[in-house]
């Protein structure tokens, strides 16, 4: 007669139970064979008969939460092939065979390889200062005002450092919830190249606005950012990194996103220019480059206020 595992769902690392002998009780009380601790678990939820032929046959002993069967409740059943889906309360378990093959083992991202991408500090450091450099770089680009240390590193901690190390700190929280364990190495490079990807695409966005004056290449990007981007990253992360199954990870990148996504598209400009006539962005935000701010130097308010003077009505300053 083979053994039977019983695969307990838990929160990471699952639990497994080998049943040995030919009765194995399942439930809360201390007097179960296998004991489960949840309290929606009936003292005595389930009666598991492994008779001599490996005939199996489950009996439920749960007046409150009975025990399911792919979904069904059931009072007694045989189970004609194994494996089986059980659920006793809110506790979900697979009764299965010792022989049941097992998924192929994977790498973890980086461990052994200090030249992996995921698996050094050193890439983390260098990742992380191209992010405080592409930050920098957005601050000259997008300044009004001559250069300043004290702009700049502001601009730094709030457009860059804070991004940066808030969704590392919520991503760090929902992963250590999701698979019990912390990988901040390997987030934080994550993030960072999500970073970078934003930033490389929003300068190709800008460019395609200006030579097309047109909008619609930075509205789709912001709305593809939120929609499509960020979720894939994140599901990304949890397949390949918390090796999280791939409908899961999906799923939680959705529900992860949607509380960021969702805000920031129905407040944004481009929205409300969508079912406004009314627009935060000014309207010359289509034929104007921000690279052109720092093409030709700039003049003061009396210079301007000067060269406004001496225009003639219908005729542009040379």
């Amino acid at each position: 007669m083979e053994a039977l595992i019983l695969e307990i769902s838990t929160r990471g690392l699952h639990r497994y139970e080998t049943l040995e002998g030919e009765v194995t009780t399942v439930g809360r009380a201390l007097d179960n064979d296998i004991i489960l601790s949840d309290p929606t678990v009936a003292p005595h939820h389930l009666q598991i008969r492994h008779g001599a032929d490996g005939s199996v046959e489950l009996v439920n002993l749960a007046e409150v939460n009975p025990t399911r069967i792919d979904g069904n409740v059931i009072n007694a059943q045989t189970i004609g092939q194994l494996p089986v889906e059980l659920e006793f309360g809110r506790v979900r378990a697979r009764l299965q065979a010792r022989s049941e093959p097992v998924a192929p083992t994977r790498a973890l991202a980086g461990k052994g390889n200090r030249g992996h991408l995921f698996g050094s500090p050193y890439w983390s450091a260098v990742l992380a200062l191209l992010c405080l450099l592409g930050g920098a770089l957005e601050f000259h680009a997008t300044a009004y005002s001559s250069f300043n240390w004290s702009e700049l590193i502001k601009h730094l901690l709030r457009d860059t450092v804070l991004v940066i190390g808030g969704l590392l700190l919520a991503l760090s929280i929902l992963e250590r919830l999701l698979v019990n364990r912390w990988e901040i190495r390997q987030l934080l490079t994550s993030v960072c190249l999500v970073y970078l990807l934003y930033f490389t695409v929003s300068i190709v966005a800008d460019g395609l606005d200006y030579l097309l004056s047109a909008s619609w290449p930075g509205t789709l990007l912001y709305f593809s950012w939120y929609l499509v981007l960020i979720p894939a990253a994140i599901a990304l992360y949890l397949v390949h990194i918390s090796h999280l199954p791939r409908e899961r990870s999906i799923l939680l990148a959705l529900l992860i996103a949607s509380p960021i996504a969702l805000p920031s598209i129905l407040q944004s400009p481009q929205m409300q220019a969508m079912f406004d006539n009314f627009s935060h962005a000014a309207p010359y935000h289509s034929q104007l480059s921000y690279l052109n701010w720092h093409l030709r130097d700039s003049v003061s308010i009396d210079e301007f206020v000067d060269q406004a003077q001496r225009l003639q009505p219908g005729k542009a300053a040379d």
